[in-house]
């Protein structure tokens, strides 16, 4: 039980880096190509994003959890699941803190808003501090991944 419920995070894990890159790379550029009007996209995948991510995050915490306390034992699949939720600990809390809640006030912006530089910069340190969640998330996958491989 214990090496199936660590696969099941690693898979789940590595699902998260995955979309998470996709988005980072092909999408989220795309909302904010051109503020506030780009936004309109932001809005338009924000339910389906809330409905992937909050099921996949709780998942993915539940079954490191799980590992975590049915390989406690273990020295090596120990530390490494701790590293990964760890890593993906901060992914959240970033995301909760300050990413989450800039792209709501983003897709709250009238589509007609004026594009002032101030909003220039804030979507373009959004995007280049957004890589942190994904590294943090990297990671958090090769952690888990190896205490996978300890198993």
């Amino acid at each position: 039980m214990n090496i199936t419920i660590l696969l099941i995070a690693t898979v789940l894990m590595w699902i998260a880096v995955i979309v998470g890159l996709y988005q980072r790379i092909f999408l989220m550029p795309k909302w904010f190509e051109n503020p506030p009007a780009s936004f309109e996209r932001i809005r338009k995948q924000s339910k389906n994003a809330r409905t992937f991510w909050i099921p996949l995050s709780a998942l993915i915490m539940i079954s490191l959890v799980t590992a975590l306390i049915l390989n406690w034992e273990n020295y090596g699949i120990r530390i490494h699941i701790i590293g990964s939720l760890v890593c993906f600990g901060l992914t959240g809390a970033l995301s909760g803190i300050y990413f989450v809640k800039e792209v709501l006030k983003f897709s709250k912006m009238p589509v007609n808003a004026p594009q002032t530089p101030d909003l220039i910069k804030r979507t373009k340190f959004w995007l280049r501090w957004t890589t942190v969640r994904d590294v943090l998330q990297i990671f958090a996958a090769v952690f888990v991944s190896i205490a996978y491989n300890h198993a």
